[in-house]
């Protein structure tokens, strides 16, 4: 079958990979647990960032100056604009979280371990420094 893909070989995901000592072919990767752990953590405080910035801000609430036409559409454009800066921050935190969740699933098979939550890892492990993480 030359010129094809193979579909259904090799790992299908991070968890896969780790269990078998890495990928099939000519290049390979390991990741360790403390580089595991490091990842975790700059996922999880990417994700931080991303919250506090959506707690911040108030986007989508701006009120026209005045009673004419062109307030009427400089705050609505404003509201338009708010509302999908909002979204974007939204959309990257969920991304942030999941990435930081399926290196933690990735660890957690890794070490033979029940798998846990990063959202609920991070609301009870505070460390004392600026920077949140696991």
């Amino acid at each position: 079958m030359s010129g094809s893909l193979r579909h259904g070989s090799g790992p299908r995901s991070l968890s896969e990979i780790a269990r078998s000592g890495g990928p099939t072919g000519s290049g390979s990767f390991v990741y360790d647990e403390a580089t595991l752990r490091s990842l975790i953590s700059k996922w999880v405080a990417l994700a931080d960032h991303y919250d506090g910035s959506m707690r911040r801000i108030n986007l989508g609430a701006v009120e026209p100056p005045g009673l004419d036409f062109a307030s009427e559409a400089l705050s609505k454009s404003a509201n338009t604009s708010g509302t999908a800066y909002l979204k974007y921050l939204e959309q990257n935190y969920r991304y942030c979280v999941e990435q930081a969740q399926l290196l933690q699933d990735t660890l957690d098979d890794y070490l033979g371990v029940e798998h846990q939550n990063v959202t609920e890892l991070n609301k009870t492990d505070q460390p004392t420094g600026s920077q949140s993480g696991i």
